[in-house]
């Protein structure tokens, strides 16, 4: 199957289950997890212009929202979009803008003061080469925090479509973002998900977030 069946199949499963997506509180309680390890780990400043990419439902980015900017949540999924946007409304975030965008091949033009994402690494390929990509997006200054999970033996998602990597060691993460030209590094636990894997046992998966910042400016800290 060649990698734009896989995308097609990836964003056909993510659409199918949209609706439903909030309902499942292990999905809620890691999002407020990583929301909290993000506001602790880079500052937020309500004239910040933030990017998360593969933001599904936004529930992230919703929790984020009240203390940023402008936060343009981006996705590949139609239907996680369609949610997103009912929660905006519902929830008067009109300064959050829900974008459909294949996050394999473009993101939006900059510049960002934080770009962040939540459990969607491991859904790209080239994951170096995007924060690379992440980096010249930044304004001088700009944060980068990315929450994925730690390597795992393949039973966090099965036989699931588009899943590229079966977690990262977060000491690989931290070398990529180096090499990608980020200064400050630091990867540290922001969650532990239990949940019964695709082999019908408990498991921890334990979730990590790295961060990183573009050299110069004011950044989102002052």
């Amino acid at each position: 199957m060649n990698d734009s069946a896989v995308t097609r199949l990836n964003v056909e499963r993510f659409n199918s289950v949209a609706a439903s997506w909030d309902d499942n509180p292990v999905r809620v309680e890691l999002a407020q997890a990583v929301a909290r390890a993000i506001a602790a780990a880079v500052p937020l400043r309500r004239d910040a212009r933030a990017l998360e990419f593969g933001c599904g439902t936004g529930l992230v980015t919703a929790l984020l929202a009240p203390e940023l900017g402008r936060v343009v949540a981006v996705d590949s999924a139609a239907g996680m979009l369609d949610v997103l946007r009912a929660k905006v409304r519902e929830l008067d975030l009109d300064h959050v803008e829900a974008v459909e965008m294949d996050l394999a091949r473009a993101l939006p033009p900059g510049p960002f003061d934080l770009i962040f994402s939540s459990m969607t690494l491991h859904h790209i390929e080239d994951v170096p080469g995007l924060l690379a990509r992440l980096h010249a997006l930044l304004a001088p200054g700009g944060y980068v925090a990315l929450a994925d999970l730690e390597r795992e033996d393949g039973t966090f998602h099965g036989d699931a479509p588009g899943v590229m990597h079966q977690g990262f060691e977060p000491a690989a993460v931290a070398r990529w973002l180096a090499a990608a030209g980020f200064g400050e590094v630091r990867t540290r636990p922001a969650h532990v998900v239990h949940k019964t894997g695709a082999d019908g046992a408990a498991h921890d998966y334990p979730v990590f977030l790295a961060t990183g910042r573009r050299a110069g400016g004011r950044g989102a800290k002052d």
